[in-house]
């Protein structure tokens, strides 16, 4: 199969999938396009191409990454390769390469001219507070070092030149943005809205060097950079549209609510304003965006940045561990251990590392090897049969989590949970041996 480098690349490689449905009538950015890629994600039809926003001069496509299908194609790789290949990326980054132009900057906005109203960007849900970006990929850089990074944050328009911008505490945007502040600066950033896909899922990874080296690694080759016309940013060249602007010290507006990865609104918060200075995008550029709460918002921004590393920590604690799995139905607050356990104490010891390998994780269950972790029913088998409540739970008080847990305060202060679902050894023996059928080819029987 083709790699792909590119958005419209990747939506090719959909097409010929069956994994993009096309709309063609006319659509409203206020929740009509939200509620259809939520119709389309539960009737399991794939991506949405939305050829025909309301006063809005770009289409638009969304849930591209809303299934492990299509996480597949666009790392060119079958679905029990990803975690494999994000850890090559990990371990294997690639210096990007500087051009001198790019085709995102065929058409540019500057200045009184800059108007975010032109871009398709949806109300997605009917109790947001207004329009979001969501599928935008932040680039900035440390003001100290100049290490830029990627991130996702979500943005409200809160006029044509201004937008809300939520920075939670454990981000390297919220390091860079504190340096700049603690000075009196501004922080300037690019936003990358369409790209190709290993650069969003990069995005939502977390790493102390550029992401986009990651990104190079996924595809093997440096990743093409280009200089952002407002400041020194390099952003992607492959990008489809950009925003461009400074993020004000010393600012702060309220922005929200949202209708957020938890499956809440989340509630308006006091944050930063990003000052847009420039709108620039290549031509025929289709807009992005990620719908809040639905399971791409889930797969990029806590299962596939996050399992692989789940496994690297989880491994260095026991070779016994067989697989770990972050579902989407968790908010990513919840992981689950499958281990072929040797000593008692091992199930709590995986449960502490898998607390402390991301700040999301609050819940972890571990299970033996015959339970399945990507079958819910299994997991809640296990959870029923084989844990002793007394013995098996335990919490951990006033560790950190995400600030939009609804069980956490307002600084992401929780109680996390670790659960042992193994059989407890005094039972292990024949008695209480899992029943287990063995699987046949029912074409066999049924003709």
């Amino acid at each position: 199969m083709k790699t792909t480098y590119d958005l419209n690349a990747y939506l090719d490689i959909l097409r010929r999938q069956n994994q993009l449905v096309e709309i063609k009538s006319s659509v409203d950015r206020h929740f009509e396009i939200g509620s259809i890629l939520a119709n389309l994600e539960s009737s399991n039809m794939g991506a949405g191409y939305f050829t025909s926003v309301k006063d809005a001069d770009f289409p638009l496509v969304g849930n591209l990454l809303g299934s492990m299908e299509r996480i597949a194609l666009a790392l060119d790789c079958s679905k029990d390769r990803i975690n494999e290949v994000i850890a090559y990326g990990y371990d294997h980054p690639i210096p990007p390469v500087i051009v001198e132009s790019a085709p995102c900057y065929k058409n540019i906005l500057q200045g009184d001219d800059v108007d975010l109203y032109r871009l398709p960007i949806p109300q997605h849900a009917p109790k947001d507070g207004g329009p979001f970006i969501t599928g935008g990929v932040v680039v900035s850089a440390d003001p100290e070092t100049g290490v830029q990074n990627l991130s996702f944050q979500r943005m409200q328009v809160k006029g044509k030149n201004k937008l809300g911008i939520m920075i939670n505490e454990w981000r390297h945007l919220r390091d860079y943005f504190e340096k700049a502040e603690a000075q009196g600066h501004s922080l300037p950033v690019s936003v990358v809205i369409g790209a190709d896909p290993a650069i969003y899922i990069c995005a939502g990874l977390r790493c102390d060097g550029d992401e986009m080296e990651m990104a190079g690694a996924l595809r093997k080759q440096p990743l093409e950079v280009v200089k952002s016309i407002t400041s020194d940013i390099r952003i992607p060249a492959c990008a489809e549209i950009v925003i461009e602007g400074e993020i004000l010290p010393f600012e702060r507006e309220m922005e929200g609510p949202l209708s957020e990865f938890t499956g809440h609104y989340s509630t308006a918060w006091e944050s930063p304003v990003l000052h847009v200075k420039a709108i620039a995008w290549r031509d025929n550029a289709i807009y992005q965006t990620v719908c809040p709460g639905l399971a791409e918002h889930m797969y990029l921004g806590s299962v596939i940045p996050r399992e692989p590393l789940l496994m690297r920590h989880a491994r260095y604690v026991s070779k016994q561990v067989q697989n770990v799995h972050i579902p989407p139905y968790g908010s990513g607050f919840l992981a689950l251990i499958q281990i072929r356990k040797k000593n008692p104490g091992e199930p709590k010891n995986l449960a502490l590392a898998a607390m402390m390998t991301y700040v999301n994780i609050k819940n972890v269950i571990v299970v033996d090897e015959d339970v399945d972790i990507f079958s819910p029913s299994d997991v809640l088998w296990a959870l029923s049969n084989r844990v002793i409540p007394e013995k098996d739970i335990f919490t951990i008080r006033g560790a950190q989590g995400h600030e939009l847990d609804p069980g956490s305060d307002l600084r992401g202060v929780q109680t996390k949970m670790g659960i042992d679902a193994t059989l407890c050894s005094e039972y292990e023996n024949r008695d209480y041996e899992r029943a287990v059928y063995p699987k046949i080819n029912l074409t066999d029987y049924v003709k």
